[in-house]
């Protein structure tokens, strides 16, 4: 039985987190739901990393009674069912998603989203990356610098920085850029998991996303708290550092 856990511990804006998971899930590796807009809800999901241990990762369900849209799935297929079980007894299904890169926080339900007839979208270069690793690939690809989702909603590529195909996402409605991983969180010193990163094409990425979206007023990391435009600032100081 789903249900839900006020975190009083977790607050920002004076928002209240929740948690959505089942009574065998550790409260702490919970699937949270965090209300940015009224209708755009963070989720935030967990998985123990080698090297970082248990690490949060940040998504967004944009919900709609046309069809709500998620952008990054949660980390586990489970999460991302839970997720979708939410959003239908609200009387808004999923019927869109994108991806922002090919990383697994990004794209491990992508699998069980097609499997549920949800029409699944990631950039053409995500989607060969994600063949080359045998994964399941997204439905729809996306091609050149901008792609509108639906109405109010952008996909940004500005090239490479923590991943070759990351891209971000704006919601014009409630002022919200999606950043996923290219931007990292106020409390983090260094640049992360830089594995497949253009470190010399980081900042420039990012100052690509600081011009385009001057009306930004939350901004949200792959990793870690929202914050506002000074996110960006942050990850091209980081990028300047060689974190």
């Amino acid at each position: 039985m789903v249900r839900f856990v006020k975190l009083t511990a977790l607050l920002v804006w004076g928002l209240s987190a929740f948690a959505l998971h089942g009574e065998e899930i550790p409260e702490q590796k919970a699937m949270q739901l965090l209300p940015l807009s009224d209708d755009v809800w963070l989720h935030l999901s967990y998985k123990e990393v080698d090297g970082f241990g248990l690490v949060e990762s940040n998504g967004v369900i944009i919900l709609s009674e046309q069809g709500s849209i998620i952008i990054d799935t949660p980390w586990t297929e489970q999460d991302t069912a839970e997720l979708l079980n939410w959003a239908a007894a609200r009387g808004m299904p999923v019927t869109t998603s994108f991806s922002s890169h090919s990383h697994e926080d990004r794209t491990a339900g992508i699998g069980l989203l097609n499997s549920k007839g949800i029409d699944t979208h990631a950039s053409k270069m995500t989607n060969a990356i994600l063949e080359e690793q045998g994964k399941p690939l997204a439905k729809q690809e996306i091609t050149g610098t901008t792609y509108a989702l639906a109405e109010g909603v952008e996909v940004f590529y500005p090239g490479p920085g923590h991943a070759p195909d990351n891209s971000v996402v704006w919601l014009a409605g409630a002022n919200i850029l999606v950043g996923g991983c290219l931007i990292r969180s106020a409390e983090t010193d260094s640049l992360g998991y830089t594995g497949d990163a253009s470190p010399e094409e980081w900042g420039p990425s990012v100052q690509k996303v600081l011009a385009r979206y001057p009306e930004a007023k939350i901004v949200l990391p792959g990793h870690g708290l929202p914050g506002t435009r000074a996110l960006l600032h942050h990850t091209i100081s980081l990028t300047e550092g060689g974190n």
